[in-house]
């Protein structure tokens, strides 16, 4: 009984590992997409990070523009005559 269970055991295992190779393989007919390559020379590493900074901090800046809008237009609602506007 034990050695029947014993290669019942090692019969699974080797089918686990034949599936799990199998569904680990790349599928050919799968396109990648274009990947990450770091640049080697210094001087363009140390551009394209100052351009991701400066990008980020652009970002920042135009969504603090788009919340100081939106409150000054809410003010300006707020004190004119028409009240019927429902701001949520």
């Amino acid at each position: 009984m034990k050695l029947r269970s014993l290669f019942l055991f090692g019969a699974g295992i080797a089918v686990g590992v034949t599936v799990m190779r199998k569904l680990t393989q790349d599928d050919p007919d799968v396109a990648h997409g274009p990947q990450r390559q770091s640049n080697a020379n210094p001087a363009l590493r140390a551009l394209s990070e100052q351009t991701v900074r400066l990008s980020d901090r652009a970002t920042v800046l135009s969504l603090d523009a788009i919340r100081k809008a939106r409150g000054v237009i809410r003010e300006r609602l707020a004190d004119s005559r028409y009240d019927d506007a429902a701001w949520s």
